[in-house]
């Protein structure tokens, strides 16, 4: 007995020590929400798996850092797919047949002008026609031009029958030409008189995109349709990646266009509509075909990039050393005389300037792998 109530002792002294030992407790508040310290958000790691609707902002190289000429970055949008090369041999493979004589060809005169067959001697007195004629494979055919075509090399060994403009009579009537193509009617009358078959067909001074058109159009001349056909593809399909690439952006640096001393291309120049193109801002958009800007306007409008071929004029002007285009070292040199003439080069010069304004950017829709 003595034992049993000893061991009863012992719990109740345990059990007194143990609630004096616990922490106190407010039971008035047990109905409340344990107020709890906040977990300071965790900043997530992108992986780099990951997803974006739009991907990184693209700068043009060499890019100061100075705000205003970051004003046109471009955000890339998901690109459509661009055409391959193999969707461009598979239009090369369909045989066309050759040109049916007599053909029937109207001028920008409206004048119909009948081929009975392909002409054998052409004074091509216009560059594109020139460098058409050659690209098609038919540049034997040439055998007088102007003084002022100098592409490709060969046309050194070709007469000239006159500058751009000036036309020697009596040249051509010794040549003896089946077929004179003029982009101008000043001589026209003249040279029908002296019986010489003439085709006038207006410079594309404003519409490059014309180009491949009159590409096929000499191909059926010459009965090198095939020729003239993968040549015009090239042509559109190269163009028509630049239009898909460039479809969702609003606009690029703007620019000041220097063809020589200061004369500069509109709106409605070939240059003019690749600046467009390439959603490069003109600052001479406002003008019609070619006019010689002043050095206070181009200080005025201040361009971020200038393009010449005459950069040390700009980069050593104590009159343009405020310029954003001259601090930023934009000043940029490119093969002017490829965006000069409506041929088959066209193609080639605004790509070359996609790439001075763009690049790297803009080697992504080049397609380097298409014979050209």
């Amino acid at each position: 007995m003595f034992k049993l109530i000893t061991k009863l002792f012992v719990i109740q002294i345990i059990f007194l020590l143990s609630v004096s030992c616990s922490p106190s407790i407010n039971y008035s508040s047990k109905n409340e929400p344990i107020t709890l310290n906040p977990i300071l958000p965790v900043t997530p790691v992108t992986s780099v798996n990951t997803i974006y609707k739009t991907k990184p902002a693209l700068i043009p190289i060499q890019t100061q850092p100075n705000t205003e000429a970051n004003k046109f970055k471009l955000i890339e949008p998901k690109q459509p797919k661009l055409v391959t090369k193999k969707i461009i041999n598979s239009k090369k493979t369909k045989a066309i047949p050759p040109t049916s004589y007599p053909l029937i060809i109207t001028g920008s005169n409206e004048k119909n002008i009948i081929f009975k067959k392909s002409p054998e001697k052409i004074i091509a007195f216009d560059s594109a026609a020139v460098e058409i004629i050659y690209e098609i494979g038919a540049g034997d055919k040439i055998v007088g031009t102007h003084s002022f075509v100098n592409f490709p090399k060969s046309v050194n060994n070709i007469e000239k029958v006159g500058d751009a403009f000036n036309l020697n009579i009596e040249s051509v009537i010794n040549l003896e030409p089946d077929l004179f193509y003029i982009f101008f009617e000043q001589y026209i009358d003249q040279l029908e008189n002296n019986k010489i078959q003439v085709l006038y067909q207006k410079s594309l001074n404003g519409n490059f995109e014309s180009i491949p058109e009159r590409i096929i159009m000499w191909g059926k001349i010459l009965n090198k349709n095939q020729e003239a056909l993968n040549s015009a593809n090239s042509f559109k399909t190269r163009l028509n990646n630049i239009k898909i690439f460039f479809n969702n952006y609003s606009e690029g640096p703007t620019v000041f266009y220097d063809t020589g001393s200061l004369w500069t291309p509109g709106h409605d120049t070939l240059i003019g509509q690749a600046l467009d193109l390439l959603k490069l801002q003109n600052i001479a958009k406002d003008i019609s075909g070619y006019k010689q800007y002043s050095k206070e306007l181009i200080i005025q409008k201040n361009p971020q990039i200038i393009i010449t071929s005459s950069p040390e004029y700009f980069a050593n002007s104590s009159e343009f050393k405020n310029l954003t285009a001259v601090k930023n070292n934009r000043i940029i040199t490119i093969n002017q005389e490829l965006l000069s003439v409506a041929g088959p080069r066209f193609i080639d010069g605004i790509e070359e300037l996609g790439v001075a304004i763009y690049s790297p950017i803009f080697n992504k829709i080049l397609l380097s792998n298409i014979d050209k």
